[in-house]
């Protein structure tokens, strides 16, 4: 089963949102929802596990995980986008399966007309099957009818679905000491009719993955070890004796999907499980090197919660497929749907780059709808499955973006340099520097200071500079922290050159200068070092490219009863900076680039306060006396 389709309108932040989930041909691409929080991520993927729940309702109405006639996703009037009169949710899965709900604000008796919006849309029709006093209609075709269910059940006999709510948890093993003393148990699977072991919702499943891979030894070690006899010679007889081959079948198979799991998540080819003896009947981490079998981690409850996190997710895609039954030779036979909320927590930043996205590609024909807040990840997937490999989709609006237009790379890169290896790095760029460093907010910042020196004729003052990108602000003062360095490490000056919009006064420190760029006043752009160019610069860049700019147009509003006249506001697009950069680099004339002046005048204060510092550092060194003449 695969989701095919998601609608959502006025749900929550989620004005309008419609994705249809891609596929190359029959296989499905990862999907990962990306945005803040509190954009939605977590309502679309409720609405998705909602229709599997109901699905697995109908094929094991006796292993219900939600009381029998309601539905696991709450449905209020709360959730409707303020501004608006109803919210509709529907998701469409292969089979002509569906999901589908409307809420209004009041009863439908309430409204004269049909509420702005839903005429003409598929929320219509659910709309006309609400009852006159009631305010909602949920719909789907997951009944209990006989065909339905024996569809169902077909359907969740050859496939993984499985869920991983954003609270899923296990406890470390220094909190919980019965973990480290539970021992591997048989399972207790039900096999009556409507009945079962499997569930979709997976918390904590660490215990039910250990029993598991107990008996998948069990069998591959009772059941299909393989020998072939062969004949030995003792003295003048001969003996056929049987001789261990390996071990195949259904067990081996499932035992090596598992293995190529935990080699992904420790990066060594010689990694396997272990199974403790009978009194201490734990599951290990074994590494074979050489002649002898060490213990990477005697337990895997004593695993890291990065470790932990990434071994539960994927050993129960291969639990909850082997459950259904349906063999495979590989892990790229398993078909079915993984639905992860925060697919990131509690993980280092190799395991979302590296690990993880090995891990899901050991899957291609699970569909896999997960949601990050890690650039890291994204990253990590761009680079195993290409850019068109998956599909990343930003909320609330529910739109396709590439990895390069996820705004929390910012973000992340801002929290990654306030780190002590940022601090480190700058230190060691000022002790190795050869002339006097600039540090500006960005690197857009030194293509434009470049290309001005270039139109303005200020080369030779550039070449008596080093300009480096200081990270932003929050980084600038990060390097601030730094002027009392002693003289014996900062060997030249250094310049802060912060943007306009900062407020930072002039101030300085020994060698260290802070100053920030003269803003322009009455100009419509009030941040960032586009503030130097004219209105007039930019309105040539508007024609070139509307994105470029967000205009705020200009307005009057009244206060206290007398009208005032608003401005306009421009802000330059964050996701356009770059591509804006690059047009003004290329077209720019020295006209547009006049007021870049005051950034050389900067530049050149700053070398004759380090000329003066020098000479009054030699005037006050001690002479020796017999040089004198």
């Amino acid at each position: 089963m695969y989701t095919k389709r998601i609608q959502l309108l006025n749900y929550g932040p989620i004005e309008k949102l419609d994705i249809e989930l891609p596929f190359e041909g029959e296989t499905p691409k990862p999907v990962i929802l990306v945005g803040e929080n509190g954009s939605g991520k977590s309502i679309l993927i409720s609405h998705i596990v909602n229709g599997l729940i109901s699905a697995k309702g109908v094929a094991f109405p006796e292993s219900p995980e939600v009381e029998p006639g309601k539905v696991y996703k709450l449905r209020s009037s709360a959730y409707i986008k303020p501004g608006g009169e109803y919210f509709f949710a529907r998701v469409d899965y292969d089979g002509s399966f569906y999901t589908s709900e409307i809420r209004t604000r009041r009863s439908k008796q309430e409204y004269p007309d049909v509420p702005a919006g839903i005429s003409g849309t598929a929320a219509q029709s659910l709309w006309e099957k609400i009852g006159s006093e009631d305010n909602d209609h949920y719909e789907s075709n997951f009944v209990n009818d006989r065909n339905t269910t024996k569809r169902v059940e077909e359907i969740f006999a050859k496939i993984c679905v499985l869920y991983f709510p954003f609270n899923r948890f296990e406890e470390p093993a220094w909190l919980n000491e019965e973990n480290l003393i539970a021992q591997a148990q048989y399972m207790d699977a039900r096999h009556l009719a409507g009945h079962t072991s499997r569930k979709v919702i997976a918390s904590s499943p660490l215990h039910e993955n250990q029993n598991w891979l107990f008996e998948v030894l069990y069998d591959r070690a009772a059941l299909e070890l393989q020998a072939q006899h062969r004949p030995f010679k003792f003295g003048n007889d001969t003996i056929s004796l049987p001789v261990f081959i390996g071990y195949s079948g259904d067990a081996a198979r499932t035992y090596d999907a598992a293995v190529q799991i935990v080699r992904i998540l420790f990066g060594r080819g010689d990694v396997r499980f272990g199974i403790g003896k009978r009194h201490n009947r734990v599951v290990s981490i074994m590494a074979d090197m050489g002649s002898e079998a060490k213990q990477l981690v005697p337990n895997i409850f004593q695993m890291s919660s990065g470790e932990t996190s990434l071994l539960n997710l994927f050993l129960s895609i291969l639990r909850d497929f082997d459950l259904c039954g349906t063999p495979f030779t590989s892990t790229s036979d398993i078909r079915g749907i993984v639905v992860v909320d925060e697919i990131d927590l509690h993980l280092h930043a190799v395991h979302q780059h590296d690990v993880l996205p090995e891990l899901v590609k050991l899957f291609p024909k699970v569909q896999f709808v997960v949601a990050t807040h890690s650039p890291l990840f994204v990253l990590g997937m761009q680079k195993v499955f290409g850019e068109d490999g998956f599909a990343l989709y930003r909320l609330p609006e529910g739109q396709r973006i590439s990895p390069e237009e996820f705004s929390e790379f910012g973000d992340a890169y801002q929290a990654f340099t306030e780190t002590v290896r940022f601090s480190n790095d700058m230190r060691a760029a000022i002790e190795e520097a050869q002339k006097p460093i600039v540090f500006v907010e960005g690197s857009i910042d030194q293509s434009y200071i470049h290309r001005a020196s270039q139109l303005l004729g200020k080369e030779a003052i550039l070449q008596r500079v080093e300009i480096l990108d200081g990270g932003g602000k929050g980084n600038l003062d990060n390097i601030w922290k730094l002027r009392n360095l002693p003289d014996s490490i900062v060997h030249e000056g250094v310049l802060l050159l912060y943007d306009c919009d900062t407020g930072k006064s002039p101030e300085e420190n020994g060698s260290f200068v802070r100053r920030a760029i003269p803003r322009q006043d009455d100009h419509p752009i009030k941040k960032g070092i586009e503030n130097l160019f004219s209105k007039e610069t930019l309105e040539k860049a508007l024609q070139h490219k509307q994105a470029f700019i967000d205009v705020d147009p200009g307005r009057t509003k009244t206060v206290r009863g007398e009208p005032q006249i608003v401005p306009d506001e421009w802000s330059i697009n964050e996701d356009e900076k770059k591509n804006l950069c690059d047009w003004l680099c290329a077209n720019g004339t020295q006209e547009d680039f006049q007021q870049f002046r005051v950034i050389f005048e900067l530049l050149e204060n700053m070398l004759d306060l380090q000329s003066v510092q020098v000479e009054e550092v030699a005037a006050s060194e001690p002479v020796d006396a017999e040089s004198l003449p």
